[in-house]
């Protein structure tokens, strides 16, 4: 009996580790060093894509991953899966949390397990190798074909649209260790600057003590960092151009909770979108200007107006339902308050003239007085009014500014009706706005409520630019509230958006993120 040979269509490859390489794997697992290679490179691949992150879920912020059961068992093989899961654990390669089952937070009926890797898989020096198992290569083609399929399937129009627009994309910076270093040098700015932040905890002081007490060891492993961040973005970019899905796992999608669209390029550093090309040629980003307190003055707006909004009815019925009156809860005071500087289009001064300042957060800088407006950054504010609107009541009631309570700084940030708004906010069940909720890993949380809010407001602003910009076949690459397009299309998109934003309502305005210079801008 003659056999046909299976020609894969592409032979996939894997990160090999220095500090555990194919011949330490064979040494261990035999014939199945490949399939342990393979997930040693995704439990890798999977953490560099959020390495870094402070937020999250309690396992995300101590540096574990999830992979599904099923995953687990075709990469590792049915039967043996559990034994070798058990090797690599008392090896010291891998660590599993088994507190309780868990769910995919979007799919109820996918199994998960979570995974943390050695941090010297991470510090090591690694490199990319084929997999030389034919069989293996085969289910990997199988599983590539099942989930592109998928993707192509259940995707919306915009998610496709981006998935085009990033294959037309690249990222090559030939200076990356200049530009890391200038990351590092931003950084430990930003660090130095938080201790001097009153409304920071002495957790967060804590931590950043401990790494400019020992700066140089800080420095080496953030470097390192960055370093497989940027890897890890080009490997991603070489996978979609080579319709490689099996090996993009989660980068494109649109999530239940915010609705928010993810791609290639969505936790980006900053340092490195200059470096982006589309279709070979420069990138200017755009942005909404303050763009989520910009969205809380129009959803302010909105909900004392009888505009049919299918969210506005919603928060708006629940309010009334906290004690049969919405007109004590209105927040209109904060619309009343800052009018001027939302729906005014310029630069402002003090009465002397002696400081300029161009939106909310300097504004706010300012009522504390040109001592604190010289001593703090515009930044510094902006994370203020973050940490206070996104806080649940526990960690919001410890914030202080200066000799400011919380009820204070609340009061100065959004007026007394606006701070009662923001407090109801926290009160009234918006779970039904987040979809395939069945088995969410982590429990509903009211205190994000204005987070969740501000969130779908922002998706549905960027997705009706993103479809019209679609419509129009103008490519750009999305960032959550920015855009970035092709320096050639970007003043014919920055005065398209701002039409359309104005359309939405006048306080919303696109603003350059750009090297480019003033009388450039002008121009537009």
């Amino acid at each position: 009996m003659e056999y046909k040979e299976y020609n894969h269509n592409v032979i996939s490859k894997i990160y090999e580790f220095e500090c555990y390489n194919i011949i330490d794997i064979e040494n261990d697992f035999g014939k199945k060093k490949w399939r342990i290679g393979k997930f040693l490179d995704l439990l890798y691949r999977k953490r560099i894509r959020v390495r870094g992150n402070e937020d999250g879920d309690f396992l995300s912020v101590k540096g574990y991953v999830y992979v599904s059961n099923k995953d687990i068992e075709g990469i590792l093989g049915v039967y043996y899966y559990k034994d070798s899961i058990k090797i690599l654990i008392d090896k010291g390669l891998i660590f599993k949390d088994d507190s309780g089952n868990k769910r995919n937070r979007f799919d109820y009926n996918k199994k998960l397990s979570f995974f943390k890797l050695n941090d010297e898989f991470f510090n090591c020096n690694k490199k990319k190798i084929e997999i030389e198992n034919g069989v293996f290569n085969r289910y990997l083609d199988k599983r590539n074909e099942r989930i592109t399929e998928e993707f192509i399937t259940k995707s919306d129009d915009l998610l496709l649209w981006e998935k085009y627009c990033c294959v037309n994309s690249d990222l090559n910076i030939q200076n990356l260790d200049e530009v890391i270093d200038l990351r590092v040098e931003n950084k430990l700015n930003e660090m130095s600057e938080k201790l001097s932040w009153d409304f920071v905890g002495i957790k967060m002081k804590d931590r950043i003590n401990k790494n400019l007490n020992d700066i140089e060891s800080w420095k080496n492993k953030y470097r390192i960092d960055k370093k497989n961040e940027y890897d890890i973005i080009v490997d991603d970019l070489n996978y979609l151009k080579s319709n490689k899905f099996n090996d993009l796992d989660n980068v494109f999608k649109r999530d239940g909770y915010g609705k928010r669209l993810y791609n290639c390029y969505s936790r980006v550093i900053r340092e490195y979108r200059k470096y982006i090309k589309i279709d070979n040629e420069e990138v200017v980003e755009l942005d909404i200007k303050s763009c989520f307190l910009s969205l809380l003055y129009v959803f302010i707006k909105r909900l004392n107006s009888d505009i049919d909004d299918d969210l506005i009815i919603d928060v708006k019925k629940k309010l009334t339902e906290l004690d049969g009156s919405f007109e004590s809860r209105n927040g209109i005071e904060f619309v009343n308050k800052f009018k001027s500087i939302f729906e005014n289009d310029g630069i402002y001064s003090n009465e002397d003239n002696s400081i300029e300042f161009r939106d909310y957060y300097d504004l706010i800088r300012l009522s504390y007085g040109e001592k604190k407006y010289n001593e703090l950054s515009r930044n510094s504010f902006k994370e203020l009014v973050f940490k206070v609107l996104f806080s649940d009541s526990n960690i919001k009631k410890t914030i202080k500014m200066g000799d400011e309570n919380i009820d204070e700084v609340e009061n100065r940030l959004f007026g007394v009706e606006g701070k009662k708004l923001m407090n109801d906010l926290r009160k009234i069940d918006l779970n039904n706005w987040i979809e395939n909720k069945g088995g969410r890993i982590k429990k509903y949380n009211r205190g994000n409520n204005i987070s969740l809010i501000l969130m779908n407001y922002e998706n549905r602003v960027m997705d009706i630019l993103r479809l019209i910009l679609m419509k129009k076949r103008i490519k750009f690459i999305s960032v959550f509230d920015s855009l970035m397009v092709k320096k050639s299309d970007y003043k014919e998109i920055f005065k398209l958006g701002n039409s359309v934003l104005s359309d939405i309502d006048k306080s919303l305005k696109f603003s350059v993120k750009t090297d480019l210079s003033w009388e450039e801008i002008k121009t537009i």
